[in-house]
């Protein structure tokens, strides 16, 4: 009986659902190929001369529902124990958001001093839950809660899961070259794949669970549908190539302030191999665009009356059948793409030292059932720079989840990082977790022009041959 109203009560919501990438990275100059799905225009005047990534994975996942304690987790050799390792905050619209981002064989090179490109291929999904009644959720979970009365009581459920690839043509141009002010503008144009998509809403669902009578008395409204193929439960998963496909777009501007700097050991006849800057801000619009899926079943329920928990025991989709009206339509459905405003600056304080600011605005509307969601976030990420190493914190206030505190670094062909470990490892009720990794070849601008190099092993030269002529002087002496 327990199972029943479980699921009754919450799973009514997401029967059939089966199955804050890279932050702190954004910032680095030295991100290279990674930068791209940030903001296009970092594909022109980079410090590449070009950049072949391999595979960087990462994922994010966070709930304004319950937080871990991540350090106890560790420690403990019985594994996790949800009631001594996790604090809830239960609420009238609980959420939980998932992303995964797979960026696969890339790469980026100049065409010209002004120009550059770039193509990418990726995988990604998220997942949206938006208003579970987390408050009763808390109420179900208690072992006797059946052995009482329970009011059910949920409104505006809404929530999309969406997996689809894509592969990215950018395009750079630098679009003004002053004395002090630099602008250059970038877009990327993918062309995607959709692997599937779940989704389920509902205006409200309100009523009351009879513990005496052994059953549920509601009202209410469920919709729910999917683009994968239940008639065989072996074939209901994600498919890439499904049959849907479409076009999206990301558009950039980043302005650099450059005056003098008075570095002397920059070479200014090779500039591009150094970041000239004292301060940038940069704007991005990405994921412009939505996947349309052709003749998707929906699934469409008026909850009214009093039914038996009995008749969802054995079958909880054959006991709505049973139980409610139903109307089962064929349609097309868009999907819309998770379209989001990112925004950063940096100041560079010295030739290593910098303090960046980053952040994500998402376009998309909570309470649509048909759209994939990013959450909204502002970072302040100070880091060291370097040509073969960067090491950065990020302090973010993040949607759902509050204040997390990560850190990562790039050395050489590696990248690792995670936005929010430092938080996890010393909070007990830590409610957002990431972890990313990439490996990529970088081939790096040189650090000093022709002439320099030039120069250089010259000046070179005439040392060694003035010691060897001072040396043969000291001989003859002797």
């Amino acid at each position: 009986m327990k199972t029943y109203v479980y699921l009754f009560i919450c799973c009514i919501t997401i029967q059939n659902i089966s199955g804050q990438s890279f932050s702190g990275l954004e910032l680095d100059n030295f991100s290279g190929i990674n930068s791209l799905t940030y903001n296009p225009a970092n594909v022109v005047d980079s410090r590449f001369k070009a950049d072949i990534n391999i595979l960087t994975l990462g994922s994010t996942v966070t709930t304004d529902y319950f937080g871990i304690n991540l350090s106890n987790l560790i420690d403990n050799p019985d594994g996790f124990d949800f009631d001594d390792d996790s604090v809830t905050f239960p609420s009238q619209a609980n959420n939980l958001y998932l992303n995964v981002d797979a960026l696969g064989p890339s790469f980026m090179f100049n065409l010209a001093p002004r120009h550059a490109i770039g193509i990418t291929t990726r995988v990604r999904a998220f997942m949206n839950i938006n208003r579970i009644n987390g408050s009763l959720y808390e109420t179900i979970a208690d072992d006797d809660a059946f052995d009482k009365d329970i009011n059910i009581d949920m409104e505006n459920l809404n929530g999309t899961i969406h997996a689809w690839t894509e592969a990215g043509l950018t395009y750079g141009v630098v679009l003004v070259n002053g004395k002090n002010h630099f602008l250059k503008g970038g877009i990327t144009l993918k062309y995607l794949q959709g692997a599937g998509a779940v989704f389920f809403n509902s205006d409200r669902i309100d009523g009351s669970y009879d513990s005496a009578g052994d059953s549920i008395t509601a009202s209410g409204d469920l919709t729910y549908g999917q683009t994968l193929d239940d008639t065989n439960s072996d074939d209901d998963e994600f498919e890439f190539g499904s049959g849907s496909s479409g076009f999206s777009a990301d558009f950039g501007l980043i302005y650099e302030y450059r005056p003098d700097l008075g570095d002397t050991k920059m070479d200014t006849t090779s500039l591009k191999g150094h970041n000239q800057y004292r301060f940038k801000v940069g704007l991005s619009l990405q994921d412009m665009g939505q996947l349309s899926y052709e003749s998707v079943n929906v699934e469409e329920y008026v909850i009214s009356g009093t039914v038996s928990a009995a008749d969802f025991e054995e079958d909880f989709q054959q006991g709505l059948e049973d139980n409610y009206a139903q109307t089962s339509t064929v349609q097309d459905v868009d999907i819309q793409l998770p379209t989001t405003l990112r925004y950063m600056a940096d100041y560079r304080v010295n030739r290593n030292l910098y303090l960046g600011l980053s952040g994500v605005l998402s376009l998309n509307d909570d309470t649509s059932p048909l759209s994939s969601r990013r959450l909204n976030y502002t970072s302040i990420v100070p880091r060291y720079e370097s040509r073969l190493f960067t090491l950065y914190t990020n302090l973010s206030v993040m949607e759902y989840s509050d204040f997390i505190w990560g850190a990562g670094f790039r050395f050489g062909l590696l990248t690792v990082g995670s936005g929010s470990i430092i938080s996890n490892l010393i909070t007990d009720d830590s409610r957002a977790a990431d972890v990313y990794a990439g490996l990529k070849i970088p081939i790096l601008q040189s650090r000093y022009s022709q002439e320099t190099r030039e120069s250089r092993r010259e000046q070179r030269r005439k040392k060694k041959a003035e010691k060897k002529r001072l040396k043969a002087l000291k001989k003859a002496d002797s």
